[in-house]
C-alpha cells in the first residue's frame, strides 16, 4: 500500500535483511535506488513526469549481503514510465524511466 504526502520524513530502525517483494510486469517494473548516506535513515519521493507532482515515498534502509551492505530505496511496484525522483521536499532530481517487467537502477549522490 503507497502513501501519498509531500514531506521528506525519518525513519525508525528497521531488520537490516528485510526481503522485498518486486511486482512486475504486465505494464509494471520495479525502482531500485542506491542513495548516498546523506539519505540515511529518510524516505525518498518519487513523481510520474507530467503527473502535476503527485509523490509517492519509500524509506531508505541499509541492506546486507554475503558482499557488503548498502542503502537502498525500494519501490517494488510502479506502472511503467518516467519517474523523478526528488533529493528533498524541494530539489528535484534525476529522471528516470522504469521498464516493463524490469528493474530500474539509479545512484543517487
Amino acid at each position: 500500500m503507497e502513501h501519498v504526502h509531500t514531506i521528506h520524513g525519518t525513519l525508525a530502525p528497521a531488520a537490516a535483511s528485510a526481503s522485498v517483494a518486486l511486482d512486475i510486469g504486465g505494464g509494471c517494473g520495479a525502482l531500485v535506488l542506491y542513495p548516498s548516506e546523506r539519505f540515511r535513515g529518510r524516505e525518498i519521493e518519487i513523481s510520474g513526469v507530467g503527473s502535476g507532482e503527485r509523490r509517492v515515498h519509500t524509506g531508505v534502509h541499509e541492506r546486507r549481503a554475503q558482499a557488503g551492505s548498502l542503502l537502498t530505496a525500494i519501490f517494488g511496484s510502479l506502472p511503467t514510465g518516467e519517474y523523478r525522483v526528488w533529493e528533498d521536499e524541494a530539489t528535484p532530481g534525476p529522471v528516470v524511466m522504469v521498464p516493463e517487467g524490469a528493474v530500474a537502477e539509479v545512484r543517487l549522490g
